[in-house]
């Protein structure tokens, strides 16, 4: 499926880059819901395209893996909300159902795997765009001081309106850019490397959920995890008996 051949694909495009931006917003400068994790950024990314299972399948182990890079009280790396967001919505809109692809063997594994490593290398380089945000606002910030001297605290609230809509444009755009290139460039790509090459993907993609496991009990210790674990082992096991 070839992405903008039709109106349907620019409205879902559309509903994409708004999502990207409200759940940037979400991140640090709005709201603060936690909707925009990994986890359940996935989930509405692929709640877009009909296909929640692959926002799943994506999202849980990026979420286990990045579950000690919070934006709670300290600096996170990287731009993981976008990233994941764009892998999501690249794959379901492209028609790559992971949940076909592992029953057909189409791709399968490898496809998870390296839509997986694309994700974390947009999140890498969605750091570098965060940084740039952050400089953009200082100019903002600047004139802020002003009300210090005047008291025109309405200006507060225009610089303060600014700088939220830089930062919705910014993940919008993100999350727009991030699904055209993976559903262009990176999933295509896949088609044409080497088998050595797929077969690593495919097992980045067993060993990672493992890796996050890893790095929650690390995080939180065995005994805070456990019960996080039993939740998830059960909700899978009732997709499996249950699901379609």
């Amino acid at each position: 499926m070839d992405l903008l051949a039709s109106d349907g694909d620019l409205l879902r495009l559309l509903a994409v880059a708004l999502l990207g931006g409200w759940l940037t917003l979400d991140d640090t400068a709005w709201s603060q819901t936690w909707f925009s994790q990994p986890l359940p950024a996935g989930l509405l990314a692929g709640l877009i395209g009909g296909d929640p299972l692959t926002g799943l399948a994506i999202g849980l182990p990026l979420q286990l893996v990045l579950v000690g890079n919070l934006p709670v009280g300290q600096s996170f790396i990287g731009d993981p909300t976008v990233a994941v967001v764009g892998a999501v919505a690249a794959a379901v809109l492209s028609g790559h159902n992971l949940r076909s692809a592992l029953v057909t063997g189409e791709f399968g594994l490898p496809l998870l795997g390296w839509l997986i490593l694309g994700a974390a290398l947009l999140s890498l380089a969605g750091h570098l765009l965060v940084q740039a945000e952050r400089r953009a606002h200082v100019p903002l910030m600047l004139q802020g001081h002003r009300t210090l001297r005047d008291g025109d605290l309405s200006r507060i609230q225009r610089l303060h309106r600014r700088s939220l809509a830089l930062t919705f444009l910014r993940g919008a755009l993100g999350a727009l850019l991030a699904t055209l290139f993976l559903a262009r460039l990176w999933i295509p790509l896949l088609a044409v490397l080497p088998e050595r090459v797929q077969a690593a993907s495919g097992i980045l993609a067993v060993l990672l959920p493992g890796l996050g496991l890893g790095v929650t009990i690390e995080r939180y210790g065995v005994v805070r995890s456990l019960p996080w674990f039993a939740l998830g082992l059960a909700a899978a096991l009732a997709t499996v008996r249950w699901g379609p």
